[in-house]
């Protein structure tokens, strides 16, 4: 499996690679939209991992643009500001999962299991 994470909070970042590597996957990961973007469009993956509140593009812009240019994959969200607002409008971009920040490895790996068999 190999899953992009976008974040711009490093702490997260290495936590959800130590997590999901230890599972096997290959990660790579990002800490701008911008950047995650240019990933994306190089590459194929199995799962996007995205933040939502980040500094300049947010993370629904990285999920719109994730949407267009691979249509089926599945996207996690992940976020500190988990409110019913936000999960009705993650849904509204094709959110397929989300997860609470902060979460527990437990956590994380169920999540992404989910997020990746709806992807199926």
């Amino acid at each position: 499996m190999k899953i992009l994470i976008v974040d711009d909070d490093l702490i997260v970042v290495k936590s959800c690679c130590r997590i999901l590597e230890a599972e096997g996957m290959e990660i790579r990961t990002a800490n701008t939209v911008e950047m995650g973007e240019k990933i994306l469009a190089e590459d194929i993956f199995d799962l996007l991992l995205t933040d939502i509140k980040m500094p300049g593009r947010d993370g629904f812009e990285m999920i719109q643009g994730a949407k267009t240019l691979r249509p089926d994959m599945p996207i996690l969200m992940m976020t500190g500001y988990l409110t019913s607002e936000i999960i009705d409008q993650s849904r509204g971009f094709g959110v397929d999962n989300y997860i609470a920040k902060p979460f527990t490895p437990t956590e994380l790996l169920e999540a992404v299991q989910k997020s990746l068999e709806k992807g199926i």
